[in-house]
């Protein structure tokens, strides 16, 4: 199952960052700057795992054993849900323009401007997206429940948390 909803993931990450490019060659336009190297979150140090209650040795560094062009990703499990963290060249704003993301909030964590969100798709109801800047790349962190575990906390509780206790290893 999880395989299965990784897949959807990336296939849906993937079309967002194609839909969302913009074209340097055309005067007048934004230019998007995309940071030389995307910061590789599976570099989080052990004693900041086990802070947020993720198992280190559990990581994974793909989508399913596909990597990603533009996006570095990884993900570790709990005893109820996972955590990933994501970087990308997506912006923060183009993440709030999504057709399916809803309940855009900003939050503290530490000195930057975050948000929260949530995907009005029904298979993505047990989980929380929390979005930044940071100078290698835009930081997504998710919390999501395992296919079959009762929800023990909210998904966007678990990600604030996990955001303010990783934010002191993320770049700025």
């Amino acid at each position: 199952m999880r395989a299965a909803l990784n897949a959807v993931l990336l296939a849906a990450l993937g079309a967002m960052a194609a839909g969302c490019s913009i074209d340097t060659a055309i005067p007048g336009r934004a230019t998007k700057i995309v940071p030389a190297t995307l910061y590789d979150p599976c570099t989080l140090p052990d004693d900041a795992l086990h802070a947020i209650g993720v198992d280190p040795a559990s990581a994974e560094s793909d989508f399913v054993g596909v990597q990603s062009e533009g996006w570095e990703v990884c993900d570790w499990e709990a005893d109820w849900f996972y955590i990933t963290v994501f970087t990308t060249d997506v912006t923060v704003e183009e993440f709030r323009a999504r057709p399916r993301t809803a309940d855009f909030r900003a939050v503290d964590v530490g000195t930057r401007d975050a948000h929260t969100f949530r995907s009005t798709a029904a298979s993505q109801l047990g989980l929380c997206d929390l979005v930044y800047s940071s100078s290698r790349g835009t930081v997504l962190i998710r919390a999501d429940t395992k296919a079959n575990e009762q929800i023990r906390e909210d998904p966007c509780t678990v990600v604030l948390r996990t955001a303010v206790t990783l934010d002191p290893y993320i770049p700025d």
